[in-house]
């Protein structure tokens, strides 16, 4: 097969605790802030933010707050503040809503006469930063979007996701300041956490990953495997958590960059269930992953991490083995549901749509770029084991 090359596509990263600083160095004059509210927007927070953008000179705005999954109506309505303040800077402070958020509304900021339809052309859509940079500053260690080449929104009427793609979304710079995770209940660290791991893991066997998207999420992996536990346990030393924090934060955002430059596998293909039954995109990929893992099989990048977390295995059958247990004591310990079953959803209406979401995961690209794909049959036979958690 004819390989394709690309070069890696890769933001600006500005990391350590306190790192929040650097915002006094842009020396923007306009700064509208997209947040998630005052779980993550404190009032010393805010007052620091004011701060530091009046040091250099310049003046801010804070939006109203993002607290939930964005509906295109919450765009819309957050767009116009945006474009009333006309910005020359965009900060996105929050979770993985926030940055979706602040993603899309700069588009129609910038491209004030794009249509729904443009909006979800994969990878034809106009470069940001024509009228302001953006400036992501995750507060959770999950989903990667401030690395991402990808926004997601939902439809108001017909409450369907709609997928924005393009390398242009990528923001230019990340800051990691983990001091915006000390604060994060453990059971949204464990799960958004798992959801990482879940990027590093499908990212270090998709068919299109490079050597050093590999490496990259390979070594994410181990890092989300050595620190999550700790990263959300109340019985470790204070000093022990917080660095287990950072370590998961700077993992998350590199899990990130390995899937904007490769893909999500089949936790992510075979996810439908979730959003269906609205169940939380991380706790839906967390439960999945010991069942695609178990689907792929042996892979020399699963045999990689099993080696590097000091797991036992006489040949690579059993080193593979040996890690579908580690990420089920993971998920276990990190208070994860292990099933679907576990959310109370309804046997009879869960079996009675596998076909639907067997034939919706069929064309996905994250199935379609797995190193086995499943057929519609074997897709609902890890549907239905990942029900009955067996």
């Amino acid at each position: 097969m004819e390989r394709k090359y690309a070069p890696l596509v890769i933001t600006n990263f500005v990391v350590g605790r306190g790192s929040l600083d650097y915002l006094g160095t842009f020396e923007k004059r306009r700064v509208s802030v997209i947040h998630g509210g005052p779980n993550v927007l404190s009032d010393a927070t805010r007052s620091r933010i004011e701060s530091l953008i009046a040091g250099s000179g310049g003046t801010c705005m804070f939006a109203s707050p993002i607290l939930r999954e964005p509906f295109l109506s919450d765009i819309q309505s957050i767009g116009k503040e945006v474009e009333e303040y006309q910005p020359d800077m965009i900060v996105a402070l929050g979770g993985g809503a926030v940055m979706d958020t602040a993603k899309v509304v700069q588009m129609f900021y910038e491209n004030p006469g794009i249509s729904q339809e443009e909006l979800v052309r994969p990878y034809q859509i106009p470069d940001l930063g024509k009228k302001a940079i953006l400036v992501a500053i995750p507060t959770t260690s999950g989903t990667g979007s401030e690395t991402t080449s990808a926004a997601v929104f939902t439809d108001d009427e017909t409450r369907e996701k709609h997928l924005m793609l393009g390398n242009g979304l990528i923001p230019p710079y990340a800051i990691l300041d983990a001091d915006f995770t000390d604060s994060l209940p453990s059971s949204i660290a464990g799960y958004t956490g798992i959801d990482a791991l879940t990027h590093a893991m499908e990212a270090a066997v998709c068919t299109i990953a490079s050597p050093m998207v590999k490496s990259m999420a390979i070594n994410a992996a181990v890092d989300l495997f050595e620190n999550l536990e700790n990263s959300v346990s109340s019985v470790v030393a204070p000093d022990v958590k917080a660095e287990a924090r950072e370590r998961c934060h700077i993992a998350a955002s590199m899990a990130g960059v390995a899937i904007t430059n490769s893909c999500t596998g089949l936790a992510h293909g075979l996810d439908q269930p979730g959003p269906h039954f609205g169940v939380p995109h991380g706790q839906t990929c967390g439960l999945l992953l010991p069942f695609t893992v178990a689907f792929t099989g042996t892979h020399p990048s699963y045999v990689t991490i099993a080696k590097r977390l000091g797991l036992k295995g006489k040949d690579d059958t059993e080193y593979c083995q040996a890690l579908i247990k580690r990420i089920d004591a993971l998920i276990a310990n990190v208070g994860n549901p292990k099933s679907f079953s576990d959310f109370g959803i309804s046997e009879s209406e869960y079996m009675g749509k596998l076909e639907y979401f067997a034939q919706l995961a069929a064309p996905a690209m994250a199935t379609r770029l797995a190193p086995r794909i499943p057929t519609i049959e074997e897709t609902k036979e890890i549907l239905v084991a990942a029900y009955y958690a067996y």
